[in-house]
């Protein structure tokens, strides 16, 4: 995997649609990676290499909540259907502000989309991390236009700044959520032959893999949990009827409904495993159980950029 790099303020951009991501926190990937071919030659025992085409490496990105129009549309219409394909740029600068390089991306395909940890007793502002396939990369020296930082339109989001509700079941006591990653599997990788261009319209998705939600649990609400997976796992109330919506609400400092920054919505939930609270040693130390739920679909919202 290439390593994400840091980006310093100004002094980098990504675009997507041609919109400005607000939030960039890092960025990798877009290289080209070669496919070598191998061939005997007689009796010498080291093979001949050969270049046989190549790849583009993946393009990978952590953003925050304040991500911008284009990034947003391209995660929330992956997240619907997974087909969408999306261009744009990642322009670096040199200490004067201009633009030094670019990696230009087109018909690229999300293939993933992770949600860090939500922690209740966390202080880390909240960053998402994506990850796409693109069909055609071109690498540029900047022709030194000045680089303009993009504006954030929402408010930093913090990820112990969340509210869960799945169902009836109590969720107030939810101490963490474990991060949590879909992901799209693509056919006609971002490959090509030496010298020629990819054609365009050969990457598409061709499954999506929605993630499971492993929750800890204060055991104060254990008793509903317990019923619940009772009711789910031995009396057999396991059917599609069943199956309970959800909802992750990122909020603003203040906590409140009111100040919901952005949502995760949960479709089709059912339980996938219960464990039973778990023995602490420690007389500050708080009793939990941990729950994993299983999710057919998500769906993502950001207020800022909603009608």
């Amino acid at each position: 995997m290439a390593t994400q790099t840091s980006l310093s303020g100004g002094r980098n951009a990504l675009e997507v649609d041609g919109v400005a991501v607000a939030g960039l926190k890092s960025f990798s990937g877009l290289g080209a990676e070669g496919n070598l071919a191998q061939a005997s030659t007689g009796q010498d025992l080291q093979p001949k290499k050969q270049m046989a085409g190549f790849k583009w490496t993946p393009g990978r990105a952590s953003t925050g909540i304040a991500m911008g129009k284009g990034l947003y549309a391209w995660i929330k219409g992956a997240l619907g259907s997974a087909t969408s394909l999306h261009s744009g740029v990642f322009k670096t600068a040199d200490l004067n502000g201009k633009v030094k390089t670019l990696r230009t991306f087109s018909n690229a395909l999300l293939t993933e989309f992770t949600v860090p940890a939500l922690d209740g007793s966390s202080k880390e502002a909240g960053c998402f991390d994506i990850a796409f396939d693109a069909e055609r990369v071109t690498w540029a020296l900047g022709a030194g236009e000045a680089l303009t930082p993009a504006v954030a339109a929402s408010k930093a989001w913090v990820t112990s700044n969340f509210k869960l509700t799945i169902g009836d079941l109590p969720c107030a006591r939810v101490a963490k959520v474990d991060a949590f990653t879909w992901r799209c599997a693509a056919s006609g990788s971002a490959v090509g032959a030496l010298g020629a261009a990819r054609g365009v319209g050969a990457l598409q998705a061709t499954r999506a893999t929605v993630p499971d939600l492993t929750l800890s649990i204060s055991a104060a609400d254990y008793p509903a949990w317990q019923a619940a997976a009772k009711r789910w796992f031995i009396d057999g109330a396991c059917l599609e009827a069943n199956e309970m919506k959800g909802r992750i609400s990122l909020l603003g400092p203040t906590m409140k409904d009111s100040d919901e920054l952005g949502a995760i919505d949960l479709f089709n939930v059912g339980f996938k495993r219960f464990d039973h609270e778990q023995a602490v040693s420690g007389s500050d130390q708080i009793a939990r159980f941990t729950v994993v739920l299983y999710v057919e679909r998500m769906a993502l919202s950001i207020k800022a950029y909603e009608p």
